[in-house]
């Protein structure tokens, strides 16, 4: 849902779920297949993986896959679901940098081949566990722009990177190219092409020692609209297009794994007011979703688009909660929403097709069992 929809365009979407318990996650099917289609055009001729982690919905991966858009996993839970949903391993990549054993294992046993690392440990496990696959080396790269982040957890330096891919070489392992990420949520077009630059540098250090490299994967990081300006994808595209034109041989083979910028607008989170209250000088909206529950990144500082039915009414500053007994189950502070919110009113969170429901078991984990002893 684009993030300055008033509630009237909204209302023919939202017709045929008046009646819905709520809360619940409705996508526009429309929405979604224009926006892979979106996608394609900007990097046609292109790799195009969408990064299952966003939204592992099975309808919403079907659709994808109906568009022609191949799939970016990050355990062997996700190419396990896609395995069984028909899509054939060549069009999925592993790019999770750290991986379990048994999943890089599992994934090689289905057909998988291209992996991704960024630390020498890695390499030695696909080494082992997956012989003769095709590997990229993540590269930490800047992530200014960005909303939310990457570069602390992953990646590897431009000198490590080339180490690490010579060493790839000798274990028995096929360097296929670099990967990175800028961040997510990233909203300067200029942190692909300095990214580019760097991966460059180890490129061309690489050829130098005979080992001559195939693709760039330049990852996610695509923005959507939580009411900011943002650049569209055609831009980035444009930017990503000019560097490898500009800095790399021809023919480097180009990769993107778009999560949120694929999956985000086209989702609106409906949700119910089931209390209120006035504490400490303040307005509390309790609702029954939750920031434990689907929301989680309202924690990490992202603010929802939000409608209601009442958005004509004058407003007021609410503290938006979730119904959890966790006094951090906070959704927003100081929105501005109608002050005669009330008892059973709807509230639309827009922009909410990514990164909500799949964080019930994100990246296709599990929680740890319990024993009793």
């Amino acid at each position: 849902m684009i993030a300055n929809t008033p509630i009237q365009k909204l209302a023919p979407f939202l017709q045929n779920h008046t009646n819905r318990e709520t809360p619940f996650l409705l996508i526009d099917s429309n929405r979604l297949r224009a926006t892979c289609q979106t996608f394609l055009r900007a990097f046609s001729g292109d790799e195009v993986y969408f990064s299952m982690k966003a939204n592992s919905t099975p309808a919403v991966l079907k659709i994808i896959a109906q568009e022609g858009i191949r799939f970016d996993a990050a355990s062997y839970a996700e190419i396990d679901k896609l395995i069984r949903m028909g899509i054939p391993a060549e069009k999925i990549i592993f790019m999770a940098p750290t991986k379990i054993p048994a999943d890089i294992e599992r994934a090689y046993l289905s057909g998988v081949r291209v992996f991704s690392f960024d630390s020498a440990m890695e390499l030695q496990k696909l080494a082992s566990l997956a012989p003769g696959a095709r590997v990229m080396c993540r590269v930490a790269v800047g992530n200014e722009g960005s909303e939310w982040p990457l570069e602390r957890k992953f990646g590897a330096s431009a000198l490590e990177s080339a180490a690490l891919l010579t060493k790839a070489a000798q274990l028995g392992l096929k360097p296929l190219g670099l990967t990175f990420h800028v961040g997510s949520q990233n909203r300067n077009p200029r942190a692909w092409r300095a990214a580019i630059e760097q991966c460059a540098q180890i490129w061309y250090v690489l050829a130098d020692q005979g080992i001559q490299l195939e693709a760039i994967d330049a990852g996610g990081g695509f923005p959507s609209n939580y009411g900011k300006d943002y650049p569209a994808v055609e831009e980035i595209a444009a930017v990503i297009h000019q560097a490898l034109a500009q800095l790399l041989p021809p023919g480097t083979r180009l990769m993107v794994e778009p999560g949120r910028g694929l999956v985000a607008e086209c989702g609106v989170l409906v949700t119910s007011v089931i209390n209120r209250a006035h504490r400490a000088g303040q307005e509390w909206l309790y609702v029954d979703a939750s920031a434990y529950h689907g929301l989680v990144e309202a924690m990490q500082g992202f603010t929802f688009p939000i409608r209601t039915e009442k958005d004509l009414a004058p407003r007021a500053p609410f503290v938006l909660c979730g119904p959890t007994c966790d006094s951090t189950d906070v959704i927003q502070e100081n929105v501005l929403l109608p002050a005669t919110l009330g008892l059973g009113d709807r509230l639309y969170l827009l922009t909410t097709g990514a990164y909500t429901t799949s964080m019930e078991h994100y990246n296709g984990f599990q929680f740890p069992s319990t024993v009793i002893e």
